[in-house]
């Protein structure tokens, strides 16, 4: 399997922001359908990141599991398999301003969408595309407005800064740091996506640097 097509990915972060737009206009309309739409959305947007994270690592997956639609199966098969796929919000101070080494600085999950929450989030869009069987219970609708604009609020923290680990060849890893303004206005910054190569030849190693919030030194 090939490594890593940087422009396919730069074309779903592109993707994944509209969406997310998009689903924020549609979530402040109570009508039953724009909510049925922003769920929708939702649950788009949480596949275009899973199909990241199969973009980044489907080296580690295998042929059945990588051309898998469910989003929650892929979180679920790759959290299996790698320690770093889901994107890991964070800032960096590049090696310009560091004295030649990029430097993470973690931001946290506390507002951000978890992996676990994905998982819950991703089954009750897929409950809310379907129509209402007459011999169940009824859902709550006011619950899944306030789940969807609390999703979408932690899914611009989880997206707005953040890096994810990705192996770049053989026994070579290295790591991309995206950013995602989505503000929308005339002073929209365009999102970024930078690659820190680096000296980094474990999965081992790229773990330490998430877990202390350590940099990498640039090859």
């Amino acid at each position: 399997m090939k490594y890593l097509d940087k422009d396919k990915y730069t074309q779903m972060i592109a993707e994944l922001r509209e969406r997310i737009l998009s689903a924020e206009l549609l979530s402040d309309d109570r009508n039953y359908v724009f909510i049925e739409s922003t769920s929708l959305q939702l649950r788009k947007i949480l596949e275009l990141i899973a199909y990241l994270s199969i973009l980044a690592n489907g080296d580690k997956l295998n042929s059945k599991e990588r051309g898998d639609y469910h989003a929650k199966n892929i979180i679920e098969n790759l959290a299996k398999k790698a320690t770093l796929f889901y994107p890991f919000p964070s800032h960096i101070i590049p090696p310009e301003e560091s004295s030649g080494e990029p430097i993470l600085i973690p931001i946290g999950y506390a507002n951000a969408l978890s992996q676990s929450e994905f998982s819950a989030m991703y089954q009750l869009c897929g409950n809310i595309l379907h129509s209402q069987h007459p011999l169940k219970c009824d859902v709550d609708i006011e619950n899944v407005i306030t789940k969807n604009k609390q999703t979408l609020r932690k899914l611009k923290q989880l997206l707005s800064y953040h890096t994810v680990g990705i192996k770049k060849e053989e026994d070579k890893y290295t790591f991309l740091h995206v950013e995602i303004d989505f503000s929308n206005s005339e002073n929209t910054r365009a999102s970024t996506i930078r690659e820190y190569n680096s000296r980094i030849f474990s999965e081992r190693q790229l773990l330490d640097i998430f877990q202390h919030g350590l940099g990498a030194v640039c090859s």
